[in-house]
Order: structure tokens, then sequence, then C-alpha cells
């Protein structure tokens, strides 16, 4: 049995989907935790997910949608509508991740995605100015990425039950931020070591580190 980690959750749930719609798969089953995966089927949630279009390729190990600045398939599933699907599952009550394509990006995909905010290139040197003069323009795009598929689905525990809650890409408004409302944990450059967590309105939505992104 895999440990319990946010990963096995994730990876036992996405086993299960293949498994209940008979979809073709790399999981390897070092990765799944059983007694979850009978919880899944148990709980009759995946067909409530999928009730907008059934899935018809897993995609998560696919070299589809990818590119030189995007490493790795950004979506979980095709449906069969021909729109994207994206699973995020939290074991815990906690619901911070690493958006997709821009989450643990390195310098030269950083700059590739956020190198047009800035007259110089973004290096480890001036990466923390960056974020904190930039955060208001760098915020949108984290969250475009973080909801970069036709279908964003949150699965999570809630009262000792599996729950979920999808947004999709196309309901969600243009978001911009008034730079005033965002503090820092570590307002100023010298005084942020490794991690800075960004609040807006006094709500945590960031927590950035050298190369990582994670949101809220």
């Amino acid at each position: 049995m895999a440990k319990m980690t946010n990963e096995t959750f994730g990876m036992t749930f996405q086993f299960a989907v293949c498994q209940h719609y008979d979809l073709e798969n790399t999981i390897s089953m070092n990765r799944i935790d059983k007694k979850l995966l009978s919880q899944f089927i148990a709980s009759k949630i995946i067909p409530k997910i999928f009730k907008i279009s059934k899935p018809v390729e897993y995609l998560t190990d696919s070299k589809e949608y990818t590119s030189y600045y995007v490493k790795r398939c950004p979506h979980s599933f095709l449906l069969m509508n021909g729109e994207t699907f994206s699973v995020r599952t939290f074991k815990g009550g906690g619901k911070m991740f690493a958006p997709k394509v821009v989450g643990q990006a390195g310098d030269e995909t950083f700059n590739h995605f956020f190198g047009h905010l800035s007259i110089e290139e973004i290096s480890r040197k001036n990466f923390k100015n960056f974020c904190i003069d930039n955060i208001d323009d760098i915020l949108p795009i984290v969250i475009d990425y973080a909801l970069v598929s036709d279908y964003n689905c949150w699965i999570y525990y809630e009262n000792e039950k599996l729950r979920f809650d999808i947004i999709k890409r196309d309901d969600l408004p243009e978001l911009t931020f008034d730079k005033k409302n965002f503090t820092f944990t570590k307002p100023t450059p010298s005084s942020w070591i490794e991690s800075n967590t960004i609040k807006y309105k006094g709500k945590t939505i960031l927590e950035l580190q050298l190369h990582t992104f994670i949101a809220a």
C-alpha cells in the first residue's frame, strides 16, 4: 500500500476514474492506496463528477498539450465533448497547491510567462523585488494557469465525507487586484529568506518561494 500523501490521494482518484471508465493508463499500483480506491468506488462520486461529460482519455502522463515551456500535461483527462478536465485532491483540510505550468518554474520558464512584467531579466538576484513590486500583475497569471483546464475539479474531505467543487474556465471573470490590498509576511527582500506568504484583504492567497509558487 502506498503511503497516504496528497499525491497518493490524487493518483488513487485518477486510477479509480480510469478503472471506472476503462481508460488506458500508466499509473503504477505502488502509487495507489487500495483502501482509498475502494472508498472512491463505493462513494459513487465519480459518475457525479463526470455528469458533464465522460472522460475518454487519461492525460496526466501524456505528452499531449505540452511544449518547450510546458513539460508536463496540465490536464488530467480529455472529455467526450472534446474539453479538458483537471483534478486537484486534498486529503486534509488545507487546499494549498502548486499551479500547473507556472507553479514550479525554473528561471527560463519563469521569464517566459512573467518576463513581460519586467524591464530586465528576472533572476534569483532580483526575484524578490520583482514579486513584491508586481504582485498585482503576477496573481492573475498564476490564477489563469491554476485553472488552465476547461473544467477544474477540487476533491476533498468535509465532515469525513468526500466532496467536490468544479470551476468552469469559461465562467471565470476577468480578474484585477488593487496593489494596496496586498500584504506580505516578509515585506522586504532582506526579511524574505525562503518563503513569503501573501495575503489579499487579510486572506492568505499565495506563498512565494525562490523557485516555487504555491496557491491557496
